[in-house]
């Protein structure tokens, strides 16, 4: 016959037992309800801009140089390209959002490399958009939409609740629109960290470029 502290002690063996079993199937348990209920999981939110999903193919939008040529996208190949859009001409907010994207991307250091600037200018009313001039943004790429082309081209970067005039667009290495920023409402530095996360993530199939311009 047991004794009174033997009988405790065999409860708090068992106790410690199912303790030990309890916290090796813990893990178990929680994958299966999380399995078939996967609305459980939580949503963390890791990046400041909006994900553009399904992304939205570019490299074909047919754009023009300033001297009326054809615009080469050859340049942006492997490239990520910070893209700000502007309608009829460049004015003096559109030029402080090219002097933050300038900023930006001095900010990366080496993987400066990796970014292009691009600005769209979409036509105004009258069909013939007022060139820019970007002094002090030397390595800013210039695009120009002709009226015909001008109405998709806006569809194409349309991404609610965002407007044209306020976003910083991102344009990835395989030519696709994939995020969006309103400069409005986050700052240069949140811009600056989903960069940072961006690059590094795509360094498997984005190896950098050579354009080291300023």
């Amino acid at each position: 016959m047991m004794t009174r502290e033997q009988t405790q002690n065999r409860k708090s063996n068992m106790w410690q037992l199912w303790m030990l079993i309890l916290l090796f199937a813990l893990p178990a348990v929680a994958a299966w309800i999380f399995y078939f209920n996967p609305q459980w999981l939580p949503q963390g939110r890791t990046n400041h801009g909006a994900l553009i999903d399904p992304p939205r193919p570019v490299a074909a939008l047919t754009l023009q140089t300033p001297a009326n040529g054809p615009f080469d996208w050859s340049p942006f190949k492997d490239q990520w390209a910070m893209t700000v859009v502007a309608e009829g001409r460049c004015d003096e907010p559109c030029i402080e959002q090219l002097i933050k994207v300038r900023q930006i991307r001095r900010a990366m250091a080496a993987n400066r490399q990796r970014i292009e600037r691009l600005l769209i200018l979409l036509p105004d009313a009258a069909g013939k958009p007022e060139l820019p001039s970007l002094d002090g943004l030397e390595g800013t790429r210039l695009a120009i939409a002709d009226s015909a082309d001008g109405p998709a081209i806006r569809e194409l970067f349309a991404v609610a609740p965002a407007t044209i005039e306020n976003s910083l667009f991102l344009i990835d290495p395989r030519a696709d629109l994939m995020m969006v920023h309103d400069m409005s409402q986050i700052t240069s530095k949140q811009i600056l960290q989903d960069l940072e996360k961006l690059l590094k993530a795509s360094q498997s199939w984005a190896q950098g470029g050579q354009y080291g311009h300023r």
